[in-house]
């Protein structure tokens, strides 16, 4: 796909025509409507449903942007553009593409037009009747995480976007999950380790346990101590044990 086709939602011309200005340097990018309420904002979705990204502000009078998320049966195409990061954890609820503060660079701005494309492209594809994924609720996913997806956690009072190829191991931690990263960081996000076990790939991520998933591009060893098994992954000192009913698929998936 050579152009993409955006629509900008914003309540301040200025801020759009900083925005229109920034995308113009990325290039590729053609702006088929813009609106600055939550009324002109339904209009335009409902006019050009065919957009392959949507810049949303989330700070409206009489309202925010996430009151558009039932207009929008693709979340996927949503770039939040804010200045204000308290809602991050929000966007990531309704499966949003990106969030990114203002102002926005060029930069930034092509990091999120490369993962529009991606997502136009995917689209695109031809599917038989068995691929075509299930059709879920607006603003809910509907299908597993790849390696190259991000996602939005939460580190103590800051979020950032990291791709699932930076987790090292997911951990049950009470009511919510543990998810270590390779940089060292730890986010505490309220999942379950099962929706994790369904979300994430399982090309990459192996059950340890009923309360571990780990990335196998990180295991170091698989050790035997009698008759249980346990892992050692790099940069991480603590051996993580397998238990009895995943040793089988454990030993299989790291000999292969």
């Amino acid at each position: 796909m050579d152009t993409l086709q955006v629509i900008l939602i914003d309540d301040e011309r200025r801020v759009r025509n900083t925005l229109k200005r920034t995308l113009e340097e990325c290039g590729g990018v053609e702006i088929i409507a813009e609106a600055d309420t939550l009324e002109s904002a339904r209009e335009a979705l409902s006019a050009f449903p065919q957009a392959d990204g949507i810049f949303l502000d989330i700070q409206f009078p009489g309202g925010t942007g996430f009151d558009l998320v039932p207009d929008i049966p693709d979340m996927k195409k949503v770039v939040f553009v804010t200045a204000y990061d308290q809602y991050a954890i929000r966007a990531f609820e309704v499966n949003a593409l990106d969030y990114i503060m203002k102002p926005a660079s060029p930069e930034r701005l092509e990091q999120s037009l490369r993962r529009l494309r991606i997502h136009a492209q995917e689209r695109t594809k031809p599917q038989s009747a068995s691929e075509t994924p299930p059709q879920g609720q607006p603003g809910e996913s509907t299908k597993s995480l790849t390696a190259n997806d991000q996602l939005l956690l939460k580190f103590g009072t800051k979020s950032r976007f990291v791709p699932v190829s930076d987790i090292v191991f997911v951990r049950s931690a009470d009511n919510y999950t543990e998810l270590h990263i390779k940089d060292g960081s730890t986010a505490l996000m309220r999942k379950t380790l099962e929706e994790w076990a369904e979300s994430l790939p399982t090309s990459i991520f192996l059950r340890l346990h009923r309360s571990t998933l780990v990335q196998k591009s990180f295991v170091e060893e698989l050790s035997l101590d009698g008759t249980k098994y346990a892992v050692r992954l790099q940069g991480v000192e603590e051996l993580f044990p397998v238990s009895r009913s995943y040793s089988a698929t454990v030993r299989e998936a790291l000999q292969k």
